[in-house]
This record gives C-alpha cells, structure tokens and sequence, in this order.
C-alpha cells in the first residue's frame, strides 16, 4: 500500500466545536484537585501495591512518572492556556516541594523518569520559554551532566563484559530517555559531550555480539536481565524488547529525532538504518491490521519467525503497543528520508481504525498503557499528516477518555487493571500511569502550538 504524505512535523491541530469544550469542562474538573500540592502528597502516600509477588511504589516525589516532577508538567500546559489563572504559582509551589525533596535526599538517579532529567523537564515545562528559574536550570543541568558523562563512559567501557539491561538503553530508566532531555539542551557544551558518548554507545549497541559460541544482535537481553522472573521463566534464552519504553523503539526515536533536530547524522545514519529495518521484519499482518509483538524471543529470532501465540494481537499502548513502535518507524522514516518506512507507520496507525471499537485492547485512561496515550499518538500523526481518518479515530479516543472521567474519584481519573486475577481502580496523581496524566493529554489537545512535554514519551 502507497500512501501520499507530506508530513508537517511542527504542526498542530486541536480540539474544535463541542468536544473543545467537553475536554474544557472536564479538564477543569480534575485541574481543581491539582491546585494543592501538600493535599496531592498526602492522598498518596503509602500508595504501595502487590502485584504479582511484586511491591510496586504508585507515589514518589521527586519522579516524572509518578510525582511532583510529572505533576509539573501539566502545571506548565496549563498555564500556557490560561496564563493569568495563576497556574504558574501552583507550578511554583510543586516546585518549592520537589526542591524540598532534592535538598533531603540528594538525587544521582539518571533516569528520565526518576532521576534528575525528569526534574529539568519539570523546571522548563514551568520555565515560560527560559525566561524562569534559570539558576535552579543551571544548577541541576551541571549536576546531570557531570554524573552522565561518568556513566555514559563506563557503559561504553564494560560493553561486552557484562549483560546489557533494560536499564541500561531503555525510555524510562536508560540512555534513550537521558538522550533526549540531552537533545534538549544540546547548546550546552557538557550535554554535547555526553550526546557524543551516547552516540558511541549506540554503535555498540547495534553491533554483533558473542554469546558463548552463537553471535547475535546487540541488544538481545538474557534471561538473568529481565525485569521479572516469569519472563526469565518464559525467555530461558532470553529475548529481543521491542517497545518504546524499555524496548528498541526507544533508542530508534532518539537517534531519529537527533537528525531531525539537525545534529550530524553520518556517526550512526547506519545503525539507525539496520536496527529500524530489524524491527520492522518482526511486523505481523493480521486480520485487525498491521501490528507488532512486544517481544521476540531468542528461540523466534533464530527461527526468523514469530510462534502463533506471538502472533496475536496486542493492546495499542504508548508503552509496548503498535502505537509506540509505529511511530518510532515514523520517526525514522521521517529522519532517514525513507518513504517505505513512513508509508508502513502510517499504515499501521490507518489500521488502528480496525480496532477502536474494541478500545484496541486497552481498560484504562491512562497514558502508559490506556487510552490517552493512545489519544496522544493519534493526534500526533493526525497533526503531522492532516489525514482525516486520524481525525476521527482521536474524536473518537476523545471521547472514550472523557467517559472514563469518576466525579467521585480522588483525582478525576483512576488507573484500571487486572492486578492478581480482580479488575481493581487506582487512585494516582501522576503522570504515566495517574490522572495528571491523562489531564496533560487532553490540556495539549485545547492547545494551538505543538506541545514540548510529550519529549518524555520519545515521541517527537
């Protein structure tokens, strides 16, 4: 299939007519309860769950993904919007907290969504296009810098003597979220010296590498490396990530939008080139369209094809959906000047359509794995190609997110999931997996310039 596109990548196309105002409305609803940082604090507190034999922490305060930093950039959306309702003070107060937070703990952390990028991306979020809080910008740039370089180099040096993690390479803890706040602030001599060293890890990365006797792609993940022990279970071999939050999608988008923010390309044009090209041989054409698996295991990567069951359609989330991965390819394309690979992320997203009915597999309003994430990404491709029946699909994703809206909730939208066999309804603030986050989706929709935040996501 030929599609014709002349894709846009900087604009933007909002909300119109009575559905602007149902998100208005609505956003506002759940903006309200944001308007007191200590009152977010103290509703989450001890918001700890078991899931799967595993704790998982839904509140820490210094996180993008689920704290203050998060929670900083729908303060900054909104005060875009409504720039004299004082959401510039409220911001300000989350600030003062997270501040707090540092000068208790300290913060060597180096993960986007976790460590001290994330809080730079809540500082400029509230920044007012740099015009704000320069100082505090300075300083928590220097320190990031400083630990980035350090890590950066020892990742380069122990390639190949030691397992490769998720962790290492991936959106939410690796090299692909740092990259980008990086991108960010590339004018920065400190920032380009770490960029430079990413960029040698890269090239490792989509190197060959030995594993006993057998030589296999660079970022196949072992068994021991798994972030669970049912998938060390279920990948004795190990397996090949290929989402855009711990998977190769991630380092795609980086490298993809490093070109097309114009740093010199000719260092890893390649290697972008042969690791895109190895994600989309993995493409299924099913019934319901084009989609990807989230994972391929080492046993299927020798075989050169999926097993059935791998084959089955997966939920169209940002994190290991098509979504995430479609337009990583995007970028790609875009970046590489490939027209294959644009016309086949775009397709895959036409495709989409086949599913919406069904929610595309998704239960929650979420951005990680539900439904405004999904919203997100439609209404980036539908802005940069102007392609109506994206427009539709995002009217229609609109309006699914609003009926997900709990008047009776704590902060307006509550995660939904199957946790140990129950379909149980979270209450959380934050951003990934939180109502700030689903918030921030729909303030970017009533917005007429392209919104900066998404860069978090890795998708622009």
């Amino acid at each position: 299939m030929s599609i014709a596109i002349n894709p846009n990548l900087d604009r933007w196309l909002g909300l119109e007519g009575d559905l602007r105002n149902n998100v208005a409305s609505t956003l506002a609803s759940v903006a309200n309860r944001y308007k007191t940082p200590s009152e977010i604090s103290m509703k989450s507190q001890n918001s700890i769950l078991a899931v799967d034999g595993f704790e998982v922490e839904r509140w820490t305060e210094e996180s993008l993904s689920n704290g203050h930093s998060g929670i900083c950039l729908l303060m900054g959306e909104l005060d875009y919007l409504q720039p004299d309702a004082g959401w510039d003070y409220i911001g300000h107060q989350y600030l003062k907290e997270l501040q707090n937070k540092l000068e208790q703990t300290g913060l060597h952390d180096l993960s986007l969504y976790g460590g001290l990028p994330g809080v730079l991306v809540a500082i400029r979020s509230l920044s007012r296009r740099g015009t704000r809080y320069q100082s505090m910008t300075e300083g928590i740039a220097t320190w990031m810098e400083e630990l980035a370089i350090k890590k950066v180099n020892e990742l380069v040096e122990n390639w190949g003597s030691t397992d490769l993690k998720i962790g290492d390479y991936d959106t939410i803890l690796g090299l692909s979220g740092l990259g980008r706040v990086i991108l960010s602030y590339y004018d920065r001599p400190g920032m380009k010296k770490v960029w430079e060293q990413i960029v040698n890890w890269f090239k490792l990365y989509c190197a060959k590498k030995e594993i006993g006797e057998e030589t296999v792609p660079g970022w196949h993940i072992s068994a021991r490396s798994q972030f669970h022990a049912s998938e060390t279970n279920q990948y004795p071999s190990g397996n090949f990530n290929l989402g855009l939050s711990h998977g190769i999608a991630g380092p795609i988008a980086l490298m993809s939008i490093a070109i097309l923010k114009g740093l010199p390309a000719e260092p890893f044009k390649d290697q972008l080139s042969k690791l895109t090209d190895w994600l989309v041989q993995w493409k299924v054409n099913g019934e319901d369209g084009i989609y990807w698996p989230g994972r391929v295991s080492y046993e299927e990567w020798k075989l050169g094809n999926l097993h059935v069951e791998n084959k089955m359609h997966p939920r169209d989330s940002w994190c290991y959906g098509t979504p995430g991965i479609a337009r990583a390819i995007w970028l790609a394309g875009n970046a590489l000047e490939n027209k294959e690979l644009s016309n086949l992320a775009l397709e895959s997203y036409l495709d989409m359509e086949k599913r919406i009915d069904m929610d595309g597999g998704l239960i929650s309003p979420t951005v990680c794995h539900g439904l405004s994430g999904w919203l997100l990404l439609i209404q980036r491709m539908y802005s940069e190609t102007g392609e109506e029946r994206l427009r539709m699909m995002r009217d229609r994703l609109v309006e699914k997110t609003l009926d997900f809206y709990k008047a009776d909730s704590i902060f307006g939208y509550c995660d939904i999931n199957w946790i140990d066999n129950k379909l149980q309804y979270i209450d959380e603030a934050g951003l990934l997996n939180g109502a700030a986050g689903v918030s921030l989706v729909l303030a970017s929709l009533l917005s007429d310039k392209s919104p900066e935040w998404d860069q978090v996501l890795l998708i622009k």
